[in-house]
């Protein structure tokens, strides 16, 4: 694959030329090549031209060859990428080099000094993006010189700071691993395979119906090539352009949700252990082949079920895929495990955008409260274990159902060239100055309902931090997760070049009322609860289970 990129010729009429880099056409592998293009406005395409474009001596001698997963990417030219087993040359998803390229990568540098707002990556992980965008100056081929920056932006670590290309859109799902994993306690497995010091344990969530490696609910995955599952993963951030992006330094839901992904197109091989549910027992580590799998037919598809961090839903009109196909995005009702007499209501979903209140997910929340309310419900459980982020407007409608109303928080862009971490002092100034202007949030309302609330959280950005935040200290409301937030407290500015390096910076930081500025800290549960590997073994959802049992214990007579 490859993307044609503009040269600089333009003809006196008005045409552009575009090409690409040495792409590499083998005759005898290739059954068809494909070229498509687009414009904004629409163009039309005048003329295609293939030609002999540089020493054919310096491609590698085998096109795609076999390499032995990310890990020995030294099996590779210094311009590929082993994914899905093969090297893949990369040069040609990216733009030429540019004539002025240190002037460039001067330029870019300047911008991530300028705009990157928050504080606390600033102060912890700037410093790493500035010594990683240096590479750009050294680079010998386009993809070094291009990965260089993006590599610098996802140093960033940041929750709204993320990068992307054309490939992140074509290359997908070739091997197909239908098993979603969350974070947990391998409770059963510890003696055959020790907890890591640094990381949690990695568990299987929920399977598809085929494709799934043997692994069922409650197994283990311990290693990815030799590695912890979620060290491998971060070890990614060297080449996966859409590694998910994290605020929070001590999370990492957010991998662990898309390691089938991951593992399918970067590793040779995987350690898991199998349990036997019957048994109430696990096994020892055991090694299956990821390069030995055989790749999807083009048009098959492929079964994989959404990974939402939720082992099991827990509504009657919730899908069994975990999918999230409602037209407002938003299922409620009456949980299974409660009743018509009980009342315990819940709502599961995922994005929080809407523009007005009424659009996106807007009316889906409203039509919920208004449920609550006219069936008199007795608890709620509000099950956002993957929250995807949104709008302010759309945790406000929850919050002004539950909430008392108080000063929340005040948003900030940078400001100044200078600008670093304030102290408390100043940070308490900054939003006393922002109240008196009337610039802040607020979350509540006046007179709000004392129903018990129990909110579920795994992964989440953005206004699914928001929202935790704006519930944090109400006595009725309690909130259930295994770690904090992502702590993505602020919001962002999007850049691109044709799809070939698009990437997105976060630009401020958030100041609560002390004047701790937010950004990088998410919000702490009430009550940790890690999935445990005995539950999933036997179907059940430790998370929710925690939550269900605290809000019968206050609905309680």
């Amino acid at each position: 694959m490859s993307a044609l990129f503009p040269t600089g010729r333009v003809t006196s009429d008005g045409w552009v030329e575009v090409a690409n880099h040495h792409l590499r056409v083998d005759g005898e592998r290739a059954t068809s090549v494909k070229l498509g293009a687009f414009a904004a406005d629409g163009a039309d395409i005048d003329a295609v031209e293939v030609v002999v474009d540089g020493d054919a001596s310096l491609f590698p001698p085998i096109a795609n060859a076999k390499c032995a997963g990310i890990t020995q990417s030294a099996q590779c030219a210094a311009d590929q990428v082993c994914m899905f087993s093969e090297c893949r040359t990369m040069s040609g998803v990216v733009p030429p080099i540019p004539a002025d390229r240190d002037q460039v990568a001067d330029y870019l540098q300047s911008r991530l000094t300028l705009l990157f707002g928050p504080f606390r990556e600033r102060t912890f992980d700037l410093p790493n993006a500035l010594v990683a965008i240096q590479q750009m100056k050294s680079a010998q081929d386009p993809w070094n010189y291009w990965n260089a920056f993006t590599l610098a932006v996802r140093k960033l670590r940041d929750g709204h700071t993320t990068t992307s290309n054309i490939a992140d859109f074509n290359l997908r799902g070739r091997v197909p691993i239908n098993v979603c994993f969350i974070e947990g306690d391998g409770d059963l497995s510890q003696a055959a395979a020790p907890k890591d010091p640094s990381y949690l344990d990695v568990l299987v969530s929920h399977t598809g119906s085929e494709y799934t490696l043997g692994l069922k609910p409650g197994d283990r995955l311990v290693k990815v090539d030799g590695q912890h599952p979620i060290a491998w993963a971060r070890n990614l951030v060297q080449v996966q352009w859409s590694l998910p992006p994290i605020s929070n330094p001590r999370t990492f839901g957010e991998l662990a949700a898309v390691l089938s992904r991951l593992i399918g197109r970067y590793a040779a091989e995987i350690e898991v252990i199998h349990c036997d549910s019957a048994q109430g027992t696990c096994g020892a580590p055991q090694t299956i082949s990821i390069t030995d799998i055989p790749f999807l037919p083009p048009d098959a598809p492929s079964g994989a079920p959404t990974c939402d961090n939720r082992p099991l839903r827990h509504l009657a009109n919730s899908p069994a895929d975990h999918g999230n196909n409602a037209p407002d995005g938003v299922y409620s009702g009456i949980v299974v495990e409660s009743n018509d007499t009980e009342k315990i209501f819940g709502l599961e979903w995922e994005s929080l955008y809407t523009t007005t209140g009424n659009d996106g997910v807007g009316a889906g929340l409203k039509k919920a409260v208004s449920t609550w309310k006219t069936q008199g419900a007795n608890g709620i459980i509000l099950d956002h274990r993957t929250g995807t982020g949104g709008t302010i407007e759309a945790p406000k409608i929850l919050w002004n159902y539950s909430v008392v109303r108080h000063p929340n928080d005040y948003y900030q862009d940078r400001q100044r060239a200078e600008d670093e971490q304030p102290s408390l002092e100043e940070g308490k100034a900054v939003f006393d100055l922002a109240k008196s202007k009337n610039q802040i949030n607020y979350a509540g309302t006046p007179t709000p309902s004392t129903v018990p609330v129990a909110l579920l959280l795994t992964v989440d950005v953005s206004a699914s931090d928001w929202l935790p935040l704006g519930m944090k200290g109400t006595p009725h409301i309690k909130l259930f997760a295994p770690f904090e937030t992502n702590g993505a407290f602020s919001t962002r500015y999007s850049f691109g070049y044709w799809l070939g390096v698009n990437y997105v910076i976060a630009t401020g930081d958030t100041f609560l009322p002390d004047g701790y500025t937010m950004n990088g800290t998410g919000v702490s549960p009430d009550v940790v609860v890690l999935p445990k590997q005995s539950d999933l073994m036997v179907g059940k959802d430790t998370v929710y289970e925690a939550a269900l049992a605290w809000i019968r214990s206050e609905v309680a007579p």
